[in-house]
């Protein structure tokens, strides 16, 4: 204690720390122990005793009493508290909780604070995918008008074929009805006649063989069997005729025949005097007949007898004009076909 005291009070350690052993334990002790405090330590027989001195006496013993009154005091706040003392210690233990509380504050802000950051990545992200949903959907939206747009035209495309087609169907009908009407009055003119047995009606020439007379323009075409039998004049001209005839067909159907008429009827000479002439005619009436039946073969229709080329011909016409079933299928809808002559003229 007396290394705790300032240097002036050195001199009187000794008697404050006896003052203080016997504060409560023995009070003359006590009070002779401040009284040698008071008159610095001196021995009785010098010491002077006065009124300050009293008076110093009184004001140290004022002091020492309020210590004392200090001391008891904090000693028994220490062990039985007041209400002060319990206030205070209850604030201090308020204020440690309110620390504490702060700093569960600040961790829990913390926490939030990480809680909001992720909030807001996730409300980030979630914009983010409804934006690519709105994409997506206006995306659909377009891919389904233009699924509509494409259903539209493909509609629209197929009423106007199918208008087309209609238009197209009517004027292959119509083109057939106009070929086949030509064709029957081209029938007329050359005035085709044939035969359905041995010759009767006119009278065959004594010179003629033939079984049948096939007659155009009322003149007799004989079977190549007896051709050179028959007047030279007479056959030249009902071949000429009959070449004729095919190449009004095939001009009003449009149709080229392999072996052309304009090379069958420049290749035939009046005469046949010499073999070559009547090579060429012979070989010009049977390219005529492959001609007539390559044009009934064009329709489906095969041809039996190739002898007879009037009579073959005058057959394509009238299955033609009947419509009969032909034996061979053949692309009647199509207008650069001779079997377009086979369609069905009523309009579905």
């Amino acid at each position: 204690m007396s290394s705790q005291l300032p240097p002036a009070f050195k001199p009187i350690a000794h008697y404050i720390k006896i003052a203080n052993e016997n504060a409560s334990r023995d009070p003359v002790i006590y009070y002779w122990s401040l009284l040698w405090m008071v008159l610095g330590g001196s021995a009785p027989s010098t010491a002077k005793f006065d009124e300050s001195s009293w008076r110093r006496l009184q004001k140290a013993i004022i002091v020492e009493n309020e210590a004392t009154q200090l001391r008891d005091t904090l000693r028994d706040s220490i062990d039985a508290p007041d209400e002060t003392m319990s206030n205070l210690l209850e604030s201090e233990q308020i204020s440690a909780k309110i620390l504490e509380k702060q700093v569960n504050c600040e961790a829990i802000r913390e926490k939030i604070e990480k809680l909001a950051a992720k909030i807001v990545a996730g409300r980030r992200k979630i914009a983010e995918i409804d934006e690519k949903m709105e994409r997506k959907v206006e995306d659909e939206a377009k891919l389904e008008r233009k699924i509509q747009g494409s259903e539209r035209v493909k509609n629209e495309n197929l009423e106007a074929k199918n208008q087309k087609k209609r238009v197209i169907s009517i004027m292959i009908r119509l083109n057939s009805y106009r070929k086949l009407w030509m064709i029957e009055e081209v029938f007329k003119i050359f005035k085709l006649k044939i035969d359905g047995g041995p010759a009767s009606t006119p009278p065959a020439p004594r010179h003629c063989s033939c079984q049948v007379i096939d007659t155009i323009r009322g003149i007799h075409l004989p079977q190549f069997t007896h051709l050179f039998q028959h007047p030279e004049p007479l056959t030249f001209a009902a071949l000429q005729h009959a070449i004729h005839l095919f190449d009004v067909i095939s001009r009003i159907l449009n149709y080229a025949s392999k072996h052309s008429t304009e090379s069958l009827r420049t290749s035939v000479q009046k005469t046949w005097k010499k073999r070559v002439d009547r090579e060429k005619f012979a070989e010009s009436l049977i390219h005529l007949g492959r001609n007539v039946t390559q044009l009934r073969e064009a329709c489906g229709i095969p041809t039996m007898a190739t002898d007879r080329t009037l009579g073959t011909l005058e057959e394509w016409i009238r299955i033609v004009i009947q419509k009969e079933k032909t034996t061979f299928e053949r692309p009647v809808e199509s207008v650069f076909s001779p079997a377009s002559l086979f369609i069905d003229l009523k309009i579905v």
